[in-house]
């Protein structure tokens, strides 16, 4: 993805959903055997934490900091001290291969093999230079995830001449030509013990749907660390997740294409076919979307109020609403901007994505530490489909992404279940001792919205919309008619969309939230060839909120004058 790169291997990393599986230096891999047909089992209401068995904490004990939250985090989520593991190794967020092997990965299968964590074969040497098979072979494992803790480094850079290394076949050179990676993907793999460091190993947990534990895969770690610019960002996304399994995750949905042509001869545009998918899922499963197909991402003045979730790209560095300092991202919210260095560094609070990101109340993101390769990234709608069904973060992160030994890195607590409530909300009416009360009218409508939704994805789009329209008049709810009219948009109901738009901007007290409306409106009336009436509507809205509402305003006046370049805005 990087913009020297020829526009041909973005048509060629199209075709590798059909390679990967077969054809990576993981050749070897155990594959599952099957995908069950329905939902992961939830987690006991009264147990959210189960997973916590499953994992290993591992922190720098060489950083003071990096201990203090790794006991602070086992502690909150139950994790008990003996499955903590203290390395010596670098603060540095970038390290050589050879401190990698030393004072990570050494170590690392040191305290497995001590500890009974896994069982597996005995290390052997390869028979000779061709003989690229597993050196071991790991035949079970107690531990599943691996959190690593910020001082733990973040990426390893390339290493040429690597002793026993090779270049796999059936891989670009694009590919087999890289042995830098992320310090989380390489350690996804620890258990595979591969001879060789150089291309991209097959991930046989992608696409898969099964919890970790069930899936047959005992190699495989689901590793994501807890990591960004600060101890306190830190420790809000440790009480954050917490909070967000315990309350819910509510808020928007914000999903950023880029707006390109569906044509196989532009690589590009499978990002956009990805982040179009997730956004017709989340809207039906409770979640109102909010999905911009323009080329521009959304502007600074763009009203980007309770963002719960954002998917975007393409941008190197942070732009938008995320430039406001007074932006802030629900409490639990996930977050992830497709770009090819977004993790370039992750303890900077103002550069890349990630570390902005987390700055800016995220609790869960992703990003990519060198080049990845469009092909070789995250498949957001996979990602997106699967957090909605339950799984854990680190279960939806992996089983999203076609390799491992590669660049991405996964920043966040690997055992968050974004959606616990919704999955207690399925089947327990209010009241229950299983749903927590309301903590604030906007929980309750955003609840209210959840229900409506999932009747219009479930019954039908009419017992849907009918209940969303009766929750939203006994509330005076703004936040439900908005959704229900996003809804609406992308059935293409375009004119019924309209009069929940209208409705919602009557039970709206705030300008932001009235100027955001109108916008979701205007956009719809542009995208059918009404972009006078968009105009118009525009123009109304202004004069309706005022002047003393200066973001607001300047959103309005940013789509008019795109409608209308050559018009000169209204002076009102």
């Amino acid at each position: 993805m990087g913009h020297a790169r020829a526009t041909f291997f973005w048509t060629l990393l199209l075709l590798l959903s059909l390679w990967l599986p077969r054809e990576t230096r993981a050749q070897n891999l155990e594959l599952s055997a099957g995908a069950p047909s329905s939902a992961p089992t939830p987690l006991a209401a009264d147990d959210p934490e189960n997973v916590a068995p499953l994992a290993a904490v591992v922190y720098n004990e060489d950083d003071a900091l990096s201990s203090e939250l790794a006991f602070y985090y086992a502690e909150k989520r139950g994790i008990p001290r003996e499955r903590l593991v203290a390395l010596h190794c670098s603060g540095e967020e970038e390290i050589s291969r050879e401190e990698y092997d030393r004072t990570i990965a050494g170590p690392l299968r040191h305290e497995f093999d001590v500890r009974g964590w896994w069982q597996r074969s005995p290390d052997r040497a390869p028979s000779g230079p061709d003989d690229h098979t597993p050196t071991s072979v790991v035949f079970e494992n107690k531990i599943r995830y691996l959190v690593l803790l910020r001082g733990v480094p973040v990426k390893i850079k390339p290493a040429p001449n690597y002793p026993g290394d090779f270049s796999p076949t059936g891989q670009p050179e694009q590919f087999r030509s890289h042995n830098e990676a992320a310090v989380d993907s390489e350690l996804a793999a620890l258990g595979f013990f591969l001879p060789g460091i150089s291309g991209a190993a097959s991930n046989p947990y992608f696409r898969q749907y099964a919890r970790i534990q069930d899936a047959g895969m005992p190699g495989l770690l689901l590793v994501g660390r807890l990591d960004g610019p600060t101890g306190r960002t830190v420790r809000r996304m440790i009480d954050d997740t917490l909070y967000a399994e315990r309350n819910g995750l509510w808020g928007r949905a914000y999903v950023d294409t880029r707006g390109l042509p569906h044509d196989v001869h532009n690589g590009l545009f499978a990002g956009d076919v990805w982040l179009e998918k997730a956004a017709a899922d989340l809207g039906p499963h409770g979640v109102p979307t909010v999905l911009d197909r323009r080329p521009e991402l959304f502007g600074v003045n763009y009203p980007m109020s309770e963002a719960a979730i954002y998917y975007g790209w393409y941008s190197e560095q942070p732009v938008g609403p995320f430039t406001r300092s007074s932006f802030r991202f629900q409490r639990g919210a996930v977050a992830y901007h497709l770009h090819s260095y977004s993790a370039a560094v992750i303890r900077d609070p103002t550069h890349q994505w990630v570390g902005p990101l987390l700055e800016s109340g995220a609790a869960a993101t992703m990003g990519c530490v060198y080049e990845p390769y469009l092909g070789l990234t995250p498949r957001i709608d996979t990602f997106n489909a699967r957090l909605l069904d339950g799984f854990t973060f680190g279960e939806a992160a992996y089983q999203a992404a076609p390799v491992l030994s590669w660049m991405t890195t996964v920043v966040g607590d690997p055992l968050y279940r974004p959606a616990r409530v919704w999955e207690i909300m399925g089947r327990a009416a209010d009241g229950s001792p299983e749903l927590p009360r309301p903590d604030s009218a906007a929980v309750a409508e955003y609840r209210a919205f959840w229900r409506g939704a999932n009747a219009w994805r479930l019954r039908s789009p009419e017992e849907g919309a009918a209940e969303l329209e009766r929750s939203g008049r006994t509330l005076k709810s703004g936040r439900i008619f908005e959704g229900l009219g996003l809804l609406q948009v992308a059935a293409g109901e375009r004119t019924r969309a309209a009069k929940s738009f209208e409705q919602a901007t009557q039970f709206y007290p705030d300008a932001s939230d009235v100027a955001r409306v109108a916008l979701h409106e205007a956009r719809s009336l542009a995208d059918a060839g009404e972009k006078p009436a968009a105009i118009e509507l525009l123009r109304r809205t202004r004069a309706r909120i005022g002047g003393g509402h200066a973001d607001a305003v300047e959103a309005l006046k940013e789509m008019e004058n795109e409608l209308a370049p050559s018009a000169a805005p209204s002076p009102k």
